[in-house]
């Protein structure tokens, strides 16, 4: 919704594990080492546990996607609470090995064979086992007995296990000894820091080709970490929606005032993150005028603040909200003695939910698109034209010139449009800055691909050159064979006579 406007590739705070966006923190840097040693020793378990939202599974996508195919065959599992009878047929399922015999018999013939089948192509078997934190005692330790496959002592199959903190709970426990023995590494995920968090924002934004549209303030990063702690995943659902606000209420920087707007409007819908306590009430004034802040310590904007920044359409629905408990609408000053505040469960007000302020932002956009005639469609000479008029300083006088020998004419409709395409040019220059750097940057990246596509054509004359040369030489050769030949023949002839 909001990549088109802002000119991003993609979505950049998408919740789905991408490797693409995979940003390496200390500590996420750190366990991809950890992975890459226990790939190295090729035996024995990797444990690797974090919160929920620490980007486990990022890291998991990560390793996966770095992986060499000719020396290792992975399968990612994904499913918990697995039962020590169905643990086999899982992995089977997730290695796409399906069994010859019946029964647990020849499911683990077939698991054999696919390892031994394996080693000989020079490969051995990786399975990542997510949450496995649910997995019972039985089943870690019917893992265990499977990871001992070997072949003169050339292990088979290796196993990472990646769990919520809990899980390291479940392997201290007194029956998990001999599963405690076979792990070679354990690392647990931290949250990142507030730089990380900074340079963890930016980059997703690089990567979806982020043009510093809308721009993010200091204070605004510090108010992401202060709200999220860190956590990756609920670092994307907080940017996330402060990218839908900017573009729904056109703003084009990120203060610490929008970050404080959205967390509201998250706190009541319950998505706050854990950070931010859900039921916290927004700053209220008192009778003194000064602003009261939450007591869990994050900063919330006053009512009157959040209905400047809130559509024409939307201030009237939290005007109509903003009244006492018996049903009289507030008026400050009315008197001397304040009533008393409403008690700290009562939800906040609103002064607009974001699918209204979506639903506002269309109407709008419809009504102009009904509203506007189509336009002439310019050639490319005419968009060089207009482009080349935008970066001329003598550009308005030369324009005025245009649409004065253009008025008396209905049919030279080229020629206004190209006015009518700098007008516009030069609006997008004053409102987007990294308007004239796009454009500039398209038109060298096709200035390239013109002359490399030049120089292929030039080749291709080169060999059809070389083509008929060799041609016309072997022609020649031929009819020098055919006369040396006529020659040698009436030589015979005579001689024979």
């Amino acid at each position: 919704m909001y990549e088109e406007y802002f000119g991003l590739s993609g979505a950049p705070f998408k919740l789905n594990p991408d490797p693409r966006f995979f940003f390496g923190s200390r500590s996420h840097n750190k366990a991809m080492a950890y992975l890459h040693y226990g790939l190295k020793q090729a035996e024995g378990f990797i444990v690797i546990t974090g919160p929920i939202g620490a980007g486990k599974s990022m890291l998991i996508g990560h390793l996966l996607d770095q992986l060499n195919r000719s020396n290792v065959v992975a399968a990612h599992l994904l499913t918990s609470n697995v039962k020590p009878d169905d643990l086999l047929g899982h992995i089977l399922s997730a290695f796409r090995i399906e069994p010859e015999g019946e029964g647990r018999a020849g499911q683990l013939a077939a698991f054999e064979d696919f390892l031994f089948d394996q080693l000989n192509r020079g490969r051995r078997a990786l399975l990542v086992m997510d949450e496995a934190q649910n997995l019972p005692h039985e089943t870690l330790e019917e893992l265990r007995m499977l990871s001992n496959m070997d072949y003169d002592g050339t292990p088979l199959f290796q196993v990472f296990l990646v769990g919520q903190p809990e899980f390291r709970n479940v392997i201290d426990a007194p029956e998990m000894e001999q599963l405690r023995q076979r792990v070679i590494a354990s690392y647990h995920l931290e949250n990142l820091s507030a730089d990380e968090t900074k340079e963890y924002v930016l980059h997703r934004l690089s990567v979806a080709g982020w043009l510093e549209d809308p721009d993010f303030s200091l204070d605004a990063f510090s108010a992401i970490y202060s709200a999220t702690k860190g956590l990756p995943r609920q670092i994307n659902t907080l940017c996330n929606r402060l990218m839908l606000y900017c573009f729904l209420e056109k703003h084009r920087e990120v203060t610490r005032e929008i970050v404080e707007i959205v967390l509201t409007e998250l706190r009541e819908e319950k998505l706050a993150p854990d950070g931010v306590r859900p039921g916290a009430m927004p700053a209220v004034k008192s009778v003194d005028g000064q602003a009261q802040t939450p007591s869990d310590g994050v900063a919330a904007v006053s009512l009157d603040a959040a209905r400047q920044r809130a559509p024409d359409d939307a201030r009237e629905e939290a005007n109509a909200k903003d009244e006492t408990p018996n049903g009289e609408a507030s008026n400050e000053g009315a008197s001397a003695t304040p009533k008393p505040e409403p008690p700290s469960s009562a939800p906040p007000v609103s002064s607009s939910s974001v699918f209204d302020r979506l639903r506002a932002s269309r109407r709008p956009r419809q009504e102009a698109e009904e509203a506007d005639p189509p336009r002439h469609e310019a050639t490319l000479s005419e968009v060089a034209s207009a482009i080349a008029a935008v970066t001329n300083e003598t550009e308005k006088p030369a324009l005025d010139g245009v649409e004065q020998s253009a008025a008396g004419d209905h049919e030279t409709t080229s020629i206004s449009s190209i006015a009518q395409m700098a007008r516009d040019l030069r609006l997008a220059q004053n409102n987007a800055p990294q308007w004239r750097k796009s454009v500039a940057g398209s038109l060298n990246d096709t200035r390239d691909e013109l002359k490399q596509a030049h120089a292929s054509v030039s080749r291709l004359r080169k060999k059809m050159a070389d083509i008929d040369k060799r041609r016309i030489n072997n022609r020649a050769e031929i009819v020098d064979s055919l006369s040396r030949a006529e020659t040698l023949l009436r030589e015979i002839r005579d001689s024979w006579q």
